[in-house]
This record gives C-alpha cells, structure tokens and sequence, in this order.
C-alpha cells in the first residue's frame, strides 16, 4: 500500500474513531510512525485529507447505484440489499455523517458536491420507482409528489441515522447496520402496492 492509500486509510481509522476535531495531521502522522513533514508532501491540510474521504464515499456510493440501474428486473429484495451496502458504506465513513453540517462549513467544496450529489439521486431513485411500479412492487395510485417526498426521506433516514444511533441505543457495526436497514425499510411499506 503507497504512502497516500495509507494516509488516507489511518485517517480514516482515526476521525471514525476519535473525530474531525480531535484529530490533527500530526495525529495521523504519528499513529503511521512518519514525520508530518512526510504527510504534508502528499496532502499540504487535514481538510485535503477530509476532501478526499468525501470523494472515496461518493465514488463507492456511484458502484451502488449504477449495480442498481443496471438490473433489467428490480424487485424489493434487491431494492434492499442496495439499501444495505449503502449503509454499510455509511457506517464505513461514519465521521462525515456525524460530522456533516460541520464538515460542509469548513469545507464548503463538499457542501457544493452533496448539493449535486442529491439531485442526481433524486433522478436515480425516481427511476427506480418507476420500475418497481411497472412491476406492481409500488402503488400506481400515488401523486408525483408522493414520490420526491419519498426520496427525501431516504436521505433524511440515509444520511442521519448514525446521530440517532450515537444519541440513543449506540449500536456498533453490524448491528447497527441490520437495526438501521429494518428502520429505513419501513419507510416503504405506504407505497407498495401489496405489503409482504
């Protein structure tokens, strides 16, 4: 592994852990066992490093989305097995999502990139809909509306359920993925047109 893969990698292992704010160059450059003046040759400020983590997520976040684009025949089961990897992932890059009004302050570049990243899923999870409403998975009955709210919400559950978890029952790992999974697929039972 290269010097920046394992920055990178130590970072990550550290913010998840300890926190943005807790957390300096010099910190990671020591648990490594290199001199900061190293690290500093591969990323000049910590939020180079945060900027970069950002953009890891988002590109494995892109893997799940286009792995469920491409399926000819959508159905619920592989709705939430996408549903899982996702929060698998966020669980993987928890400190941004702990940290994410924060982060997106210091580093207003990501607040720029979520911005976009949502519209584009928004057109990505309305045309998942849309097959599993040709399949008569979900409700045909529904106003446009209905739909752009739905997506809402799974950003709202998606994008904060880790603070929920920290401020209640503080699950870790995969028990907090399983819990959290069964919490957000509840938020589809309303729009389907036969609940199992």
């Amino acid at each position: 592994m290269d010097t920046k893969t394992m920055i990178l990698k130590t970072a990550l292992e550290l913010y998840n852990s300890q926190g943005v704010n807790a957390v300096t160059s010099r910190h990671i450059a020591a648990k490594m066992g290199i001199s900061a003046g190293n690290l500093h040759y591969h990323f000049r400020k910590t939020d180079e490093i945060i900027r970069k983590l950002y953009e890891q997520l988002a590109a494995e976040f892109d893997l799940i989305m286009a792995g469920l684009e491409s399926i000819e025949e959508m159905s619920m089961e592989i709705f939430r097995e996408g549903s899982v990897q996702s929060f698998e992932l966020i669980y993987k890059y928890r400190f941004i999502f702990l940290h994410f009004v924060e982060i997106s302050l210091r580093i207003p570049s990501i607040r720029k990139d979520y911005y976009a990243l949502t519209q584009r899923r928004t057109t990505q999870f309305l045309a998942v809909f849309e097959q599993l409403k040709a399949k008569g998975i979900f409700r045909n009955d529904l106003p446009e509306n209905a739909w752009e709210t739905l997506v809402q919400q799974i950003f709202i559950v998606a994008d904060f359920w880790l603070s929920n978890n920290e401020l209640t029952i503080r699950l870790k790992g995969g028990n907090a993925v399983k819990h959290y999974s069964r919490v957000f697929s509840g938020i589809f039972y309303p729009y389907l047109a036969v609940v199992p």
